[in-house]
C-alpha cells in the first residue's frame, strides 16, 4: 500500500454557480463530482440559495464586486483546464460581466442552463437576447434538458418592439412527454443556427406515456457543432465528429428521482475535458458518472434523493451508455453469442500461414487481407473451409459482403464500417460480429450494436501498423475488463511473449496477436511460450444460436 508523500498535480476546473445549502446541486454538486473524478475544483459563487427537497425558498445574488474579486483570486492561482457554468441570475445582473471575463479565458466552457429548480423556486430566466446569444456562442458544450432547450430558443427568438424579452416559458407546464431524440433535431438546428456549438439535450426528465422504450431507457441526444464552427478547444477529436455528428446516448432508467443530475453531468464533462479526454469520451464518461451518482443517491424522505458522485472505478457495465446514430432506433438485431472465449486469436493474410496456425492449435483466427488480389474470394472460401474443419472460429476482417456471400462464421468491423455495413443482414444470417474499439465512446458505440465480442486496443504500441490512438496500457485494460462483463472481450496491439503475462493479469481471457505469430521457424516455440499464459481452448466451433 503506497502512502501519499507530497502534493499531487491534478487537472483543475472552475465552477461558476449558485450554492445549494442542501448540497445536492449547484457548486456543492460540482465539488463532489470533481472529487469523485479526481479533479481539482475551485468555485466562484454567484448566489446563495436556501433550498431543500421541496424546492428553492430564497435566493440572494452576490454583488458584481464580489464576483470580480472571486475571479481575480482564482485567476492568480492560474487558469483551469475547463470552466463549468450553472445557474445564472436573470436579467443583466451577471451576464455582461461574465461575457467580458470569458473573453480572456482560453479553455473550453460547459454550461448547464438551469432555468428552474426541478422542484421550483428559482426566479424566471429573462436574460437579454443579445447577451444570451453572445454567451451561447462562447460556450463550447451546452447541456439543457428539452424544456430548457425550448426556453432558450424562445428567449433568442421572441422580443417585442421595445426590446423587452417576451418569455412565456413555464418549466413546470412544459410538455416533457414530447421528448424524442429525433424531434430534438429541429430545436438543435435552430439553436445552432443562432450560434450554439456542441449541444447535449438530456432526456432524464422526459417520459412518454405508453412508451416501453422511454420507460426502460433514458436517451440523451447529442449534436456536434456545425463543421464551420471552431473545434480548437478540444484538439484532436478521436473518434471525432467526422464519424457521427449526431447520436443518442442510451442508458437504462433507474426507478428513482435524484436532485442535481444536470449539475453533476456538466461538471463531469468539464472534468473529462480538463483531464485531456476528447469531447466524445468526456461526454461518455460523464453520462456514466451521472448514472452511477443516481444509483448511489443519498436518501431523502420525500423520495427526491440527492445524487451522490462516486469514482468511475466503481461503475458496472449498465452504468455506461450505449451509442446509436440519431436516425437509428435501438438495435433490434441479435448477433450470436460465443460459447467460449476467443483465447489465442491470430491474424493472418494467407492460406499457408492459416493452415500452419490451425495445425499448431490456434484458438481463433481473423482473415485480414489488406491488399486482396484476383484470387481473394476463392482463398477466403478456402480459409473458411479449413477453419471450420478444424473447429476454429474464423472472422473476416472488414469485407462483410463477402462474409455474407460465403457464409462465414464471423466478421470483424472497425468503427467506420459500422456506418455502412448491413448489420441486419449479418444478424439474420447468423454471422458473429466483432468490433474494434479504442476509447470510451467507441466502446459505447460497439455496445449499441450488441456484438458477439468487443476488441480493445492498442494495449501497447502496435508492431504491425501505425495507429493514431495512444496505447491503453494494462491499467485501463483492467478497468475495462472488470467493467464490461456483458460481452466477450479480446485485446490487440503490441502483445508479445515478453508482455503477455501483464496483459492476462488484467483479467482478459483472449489476446489477438499479429507479429508474434509471424510464419517463420521460431513460430512453434513462440506459440508454446504464449500458451503458458493462454492455455488452449477445447475446440467447440459451431454456428452459435
Amino acid at each position: 500500500m503506497s502512502l501519499c508523500s507530497g502534493p499531487v498535480s491534478r487537472a483543475k476546473i472552475w465552477s461558476i454557480a449558485a450554492s445549494d445549502c442542501s448540497a445536492g446541486a449547484g457548486s456543492q454538486a460540482d465539488l463532489t463530482m470533481a472529487r469523485a473524478l479526481d479533479t481539482d475544483c475551485a468555485t466562484l459563487i454567484c448566489a446563495i440559495t436556501a433550498q431543500n427537497s421541496q424546492g428553492v425558498q430564497a435566493v440572494e445574488v452576490l454583488s458584481r464586486a464580489m464576483l470580480e474579486q472571486q475571479w481575480q483570486s482564482l485567476k492568480t492561482d492560474g487558469w483551469p483546464q475547463a470552466i463549468k457554468i450553472g445557474w445564472l441570475p436573470p436579467g443583466n445582473l451577471l451576464l455582461p460581466w461574465l461575457l467580458e471575463k470569458l473573453q480572456e479565458y482560453p479553455g473550453p466552457v460547459i454550461w448547464d442552463p438551469v432555468l428552474s429548480a426541478s422542484q421550483g423556486g428559482f426566479p424566471q430566466a429573462n436574460w437579454p437576447k443579445d447577451a444570451l446569444q453572445a454567451l451561447l456562442q462562447r460556450v463550447d458544450v451546452l447541456t439543457p434538458n428539452l424544456a430548457e432547450a425550448q426556453a432558450l430558443l424562445t428567449l433568442l427568438q421572441a422580443q417585442d418592439d421595445g426590446g423587452t424579452v417576451q418569455n412565456d416559458y413555464e418549466p413546470n407546464n412544459c410538455a416533457l412527454n414530447d421528448y424524442e431524440p429525433n424531434n430534438c433535431a429541429d430545436i438543435s438546428a435552430a439553436l445552432q443556427a443562432l450560434g450554439v456549438n456542441h449541444l447535449l439535450i438530456t432526456g432524464g426528465d422526459s417520459t412518454q406515456a405508453g412508451s416501453t422504450e422511454s420507460d426502460e431507457w433514458i436517451q440523451d441526444a447529442f449534436f456536434a457543432a456545425p463543421s464551420s464552427a471552431s473545434g480548437s478547444a478540444f484538439g484532436d477529436q478521436l473518434p471525432g465528429p467526422d464519424l457521427l455528428r449526431a447520436f443518442v446516448f442510451r442508458h437504462r432508467r433507474l426507478p428513482l428521482k435524484a436532485h442535481g443530475t444536470g449539475c453533476h453531468l456538466a461538471s463531469a464533462i468539464a472534468c473529462g475535458l480538463a483531464q485531456g479526454y476528447t469531447l466524445y469520451d468526456a461526454l461518455t464518461r460523464a453520462v456514466a458518472a451521472v448514472r452511477l451518482a443516481i444509483r448511489s443517491a443519498s436518501e431523502r424522505a420525500n423520495g427526491y434523493h440527492n445524487a451522490w458522485a462516486r469514482p468511475l472505478s466503481e461503475s458496472v457495465a449498465e452504468d455506461w451508455p450505449q451509442v446509436v446514430p440519431m436516425q437509428q432506433r435501438a438495435s433490434a438485431v441479435h448477433f450470436p453469442r460465443l460459447p467460449q472465449p476467443l483465447g489465442l486469436y491470430g491474424l493472418v493474410d494467407n492460406l499457408p500461414h492459416l493452415k500452419r496456425l490451425l495445425a499448431l492449435g490456434i484458438d481463433s483466427l481473423q482473415w485480414r487481407v489488406k491488399s486482396p488480389g484476383a484470387e481473394h474470394k476463392a482463398q477466403t472460401a478456402e480459409a473458411i473451409y479449413y477453419a471450420a474443419e478444424s473447429a476454429v472460429p474464423l472472422f473476416i476482417n472488414d469485407d462483410w459482403q463477402l462474409a455474407l456471400e460465403l457464409g462465414a462464421f464471423g466478421v470483424h468491423l472497425g468503427q467506420e464500417d459500422l456506418l455502412t455495413a448491413d448489420l441486419q443482414a449479418l444478424a439474420e444470417a447468423g454471422i458473429a460480429l466483432g468490433i474494434s474499439t479504442h476509447s470510451d465512446w467507441e466502446i459505447a458505440r460497439a455496445r449499441g450494436v450488441n456484438p458477439s465480442y468487443i476488441a480493445f486496443g492498442p494495449v501497447f504500441t502496435p508492431l504491425s501498423k501505425v495507429l493514431r490512438y495512444q496505447p491503453l496500457g494494462t491499467e485501463t485494460l483492467a478497468l475495462w475488463v472488470e467493467c464490461f462483463t456483458d460481452h466477450r472481450l479480446t485485446c490487440i496491439g503490441g502483445i508479445t511473449t515478453a508482455n503477455i503475462a501483464q496483459v492476462v493479469a488484467s483479467g482478459i481471457d483472449s489476446v489477438a496477436i499479429v507479429t508474434e505469430l509471424t510464419d517463420d521457424e521460431a513460430l512453434p516455440q513462440r506459440l508454446t511460450d504464449l500458451r503458458k499464459c493462454i492455455p488452449a481452448l477445447e475446440k467447440r466451433c459451431v454456428v452459435p444460436i
